[in-house]
């Protein structure tokens, strides 16, 4: 029985030495945190990048609205809100843009306000709660008088 024991020590011994699998089992173990890091600076930045395009393309269509026949009526301003977006590589639908005319914003009477709203599909929506569903971008313009 004692050599028995001993058999079992050395072998306890030699699997205790044996350190060929330890850099599977660290990466098994860091390789979610590293890729969540990764995945959410992407993820973050993109948030972030769509959020200035819907900026961008609000203060854009505001401000055609305010000094541009091209836009006139509601519907040309959802028009060249949506076509203004697919060219920043973004799609948003005419329903998300909500254009009034002739409101007080910002402080200045008679101005132009466009509001966007859209859904963010982000891959880490579910496993981060910092990723919100929806975007939102306002804008407002003066509508300048004619010299």
């Amino acid at each position: 029985m004692s050599a028995r024991r001993s058999q079992m020590k050395a072998l306890l011994k030699a699997l205790m030495q044996d350190r060929s699998g330890a850099t599977i089992v660290e990466f098994a173990i860091l390789a979610p945190i590293f890729f969540t890091f990764l995945f959410g600076t992407i993820e973050g930045s993109r948030l972030m990048w769509v959020q200035q395009t819907l900026e961008t393309v609000a203060y854009s269509t505001s401000r055609c609205a305010s000094v541009s026949d091209d836009c006139a009526t509601s519907a040309t301003q959802q028009s060249y809100a949506v076509a203004r977006a697919a060219g920043f590589g973004i799609t948003i639908a005419s329903s998300d843009v909500v254009a009034q005319a002739n409101v007080t914003c910002g402080g200045f009477p008679a101005s132009n306000r466009v509001a966007i709203t859209t859904s963010f599909n982000s891959v880490l929506g579910g496993l981060v709660p910092v990723f919100p569903d929806t975007l939102t971008a306002e804008s407002c313009y003066p509508v300048l008088a004619a010299a």
